[in-house]
C-alpha cells in the first residue's frame, strides 16, 4: 500500500509487482489519464472541479499528483500507473496486463 493522502482520509494506492514490472493502482489520486503526464498535464474542467470539491485535503492531493507525475516520468518504463476512474485507462491497462483467472469462480 502506498499512502496517497488528499482525496479521502487514509487514501492509498496499491503497488503490485509482476513478472514484467510494477503496476500501481492510484485509486482516486487522479480521475483523468492526462493528469499523470509529466509534461503538459491536464484534466477536463468538470473532473478538475469535482476532485477539488471532493478532496479532504486538496493541497495534499495535488502534491501526490505531482509525486506520481515524477514517478511516471522517471520510471515509466518500469512501472505502469492506472486508476479506475478513467474508463479508457482502465480498459487499456486490463488489456496490457490481464490477470489470471485460475482459481477464480468466474463464469461458474
Amino acid at each position: 500500500m502506498i499512502p496517497l493522502a488528499g482525496h479521502t482520509l487514509g487514501h492509498a494506492g496499491i503497488a503490485i509487482q509482476t513478472s514484467t514490472g510494477w503496476l500501481l493502482h492510484g485509486g482516486d489520486a487522479w480521475f483523468y489519464r492526462g493528469e499523470k503526464e509529466a509534461d503538459n498535464h491536464h484534466c477536463t474542467p468538470g473532473l478538475r472541479f469535482y476532485q477539488w470539491m471532493m478532496a479532504m485535503d486538496n493541497q495534499a492531493r495535488r502534491r501526490n499528483q505531482q509525486r506520481l507525475r515524477e514517478l511516471s516520468g522517471q520510471h515509466g518504463a518500469e512501472i505502469a500507473l492506472f486508476c479506475s476512474h478513467d474508463a479508457l485507462e482502465l480498459k487499456q491497462m486490463a488489456s496490457l496486463h490481464p490477470f489470471s483467472s485460475a482459481g477464480s469462480n468466474q463464469g461458474q
